[in-house]
């Protein structure tokens, strides 16, 4: 979809205001006319620090996307298992009632998927009710009979610490290169056979070769585009214990620099492994390309939300920083990433706290 942002005007800032509007955000004395102004900016803006995404003001596909399953009202439609998911607000108040009454939904990411399937089933059971795992008005109103008060999330405590129990290293790992085909990513304007896509899967194959796991799966192998949702798919279906997503980072400003790394985090929750592996990756990643530390970030981009295991996204350096791109430049570059995830997660996966420490 196209962006709306501060000066536009037509149907879609009527749809955007009246959904704002219908969500008991503040449009001033001007209301739904049109025009995306000063207020209509800053009622986007408190939507997306409440949602906890990029608050700048714009509305793009990811806050759209939130606006939409924001309006999903408890009880407004029937839920059950299907592909794609039904996704909005709904299920993640489902999913936090879930958690408060000791019923595990998994990630608490609004996505109906079987595991907040199974936690359904299992409160239907212990309720009496019905043991489909479709969710109606009818349960809803029972949970809510059972569900503390003041609802919070409150994801089960996580009693390792956010490492593995078991061996990581003992299933299957998967690595996302992202973009692909016609989607090349960013391009080095000075060099436009460097492409944010080339360099994604280049790292993505270097890992695949030096990974101490049982199993490694590539979301693609070669130059195509792959959706969103068939990389999610692929790392749902197979079993594995982790997703690796690389990407690289570009700015409007050619002194935006650093490496940083980012976990799941939705409204409250957050991934506790995810963040973890995301802390290790991030201090190995930009120790070993000396580039300056940003840090580990919740966000709740497509990949860190609709798998349902830990993952984490990597963004090495800037391609829009010269001495960053040059870094980039080097033959060696896709290799030396590699080594420093594959190391870092094998410090991770045998809890060497004193790495994250120093």
């Amino acid at each position: 979809m196209r962006a709306l942002r501060k000066g536009d005007r037509g149907r879609e800032v009527v749809d955007l205001q009246t959904r704002l509007l219908s969500l008991g955000l503040d449009l001033g004395n001007r209301g739904i006319d049109g025009v995306f102004g000063p207020k209509t900016e800053l009622a986007v803006r408190a939507f997306q620090q409440g949602t906890g995404i990029l608050a700048d003001g714009s509305v793009g596909e990811i806050t759209w996307r939130e606006i939409v399953e924001a309006d999903e009202r408890p009880g407004g439609r029937l839920l059950y298992v299907r592909q794609p998911p039904f996704r909005g607000a709904d299920v993640t108040e489902l999913q936090r009632m879930l958690n408060d009454l000791g019923f595990d939904p998994g990630a608490v990411n609004g996505l109906f998927d079987e595991r907040t399937a199974r936690a359904t089933k299992e409160f239907q059971r212990n309720a009496g009710l019905m043991e489909d795992g479709a969710v109606d008005d009818g349960v809803f109103k029972v949970l809510r009979t059972y569900a503390t008060q003041t609802l919070g999330t409150h994801p089960f405590p996580d009693k390792n610490g956010g490492y593995f129990p078991e061996d990581l290293f003992s299933g299957t790992i998967v690595l996302d290169a992202a973009h692909g085909g016609q989607d090349r990513g960013y391009v080095c304007p000075g060099n436009p056979g460097l492409t944010e896509a080339d360099l994604d899967l280049a790292v993505a194959q270097e890992l695949a070769q030096i990974l101490p796991a049982r199993e490694v799966l590539l979301t693609r192998s070669g130059d195509e585009e792959v959706s969103n949702s068939d990389r999610s798919y692929l790392a749902n279906s197979s079993g594995a214990k982790m997703v690796i997503s690389i990407h690289h980072s570009h700015h409007e400003t050619q002194g935006a620099e650093g490496t940083a790394t980012f976990y799941f985090n939705r409204l409250g929750y957050e991934s506790h492994r995810g963040r973890m592996a995301a802390t290790y990756i991030q201090k190995g990643v930009s120790r070993a390309l000396g580039t300056l530390d940003v840090g580990e970030f919740g966000r709740s981009y497509d990949i860190l939300r609709e798998t349902n295991i830990p993952a984490v996204v990597l963004e090495p350096l800037y391609l829009t920083n010269p001495r960053e791109l040059e870094i980039a430049s080097d033959p060696y570059y896709p290799a030396a990433v590699a080594e420093a995830i594959a190391g870092a997660l094998e410090l991770y996966a045998g809890r060497d706290a004193a790495f994250i420490t120093v």
